[in-house]
């Protein structure tokens, strides 16, 4: 099985990361993203949502921030949590790696129906 043998010797790809200098680092999380097709489909599903809803301003202003907010946290977390206690954190966040790779189907299928079911809800809501 393609994560097993993955998991037993690390991928190329995620050897090549974890040898990465800060700048390249920074370069790859901004090309991935970026380019990546399933942020660009939530970011424009929240552009969407937050320019259809009926907003002042400073609304929309503060939904974006609070948006952008919450979606970097995601990344900026884990950064600044292993920055203050890196000692502490390395074995959690390598185990978190692990079962990040071995359930990356499963983790990207529920939160891509998770959108979807949100998205539709949204559009049924829209015509009633």
């Amino acid at each position: 099985m393609r994560h097993e043998r993955c998991r037993r010797t690390e991928c190329q790809h995620m050897q090549a990361i974890d040898e990465m200098t800060a700048v390249e680092g920074l370069g790859l999380g901004f090309a991935l993203g970026a380019i990546n097709p399933k942020n660009l489909l939530m970011c424009i599903a929240a552009g969407v949502s937050i320019g259809s809803a009926a907003l002042a301003t400073s609304g929309v202003i503060t939904t974006i921030l609070v948006f952008t907010i919450i979606a970097s946290s995601t990344v900026a977390i884990p950064v600044i949590g292993y920055l203050v206690a890196a000692d502490r954190l390395r074995e959690p966040l390598a185990n978190l790696k692990v079962w990040l790779q071995d359930n990356n189907t499963t983790v990207m299928s529920v939160l891509i129906l998770v959108v979807g079911v949100v998205l539709i809800g949204q559009g049924i809501g829209g015509i009633l």
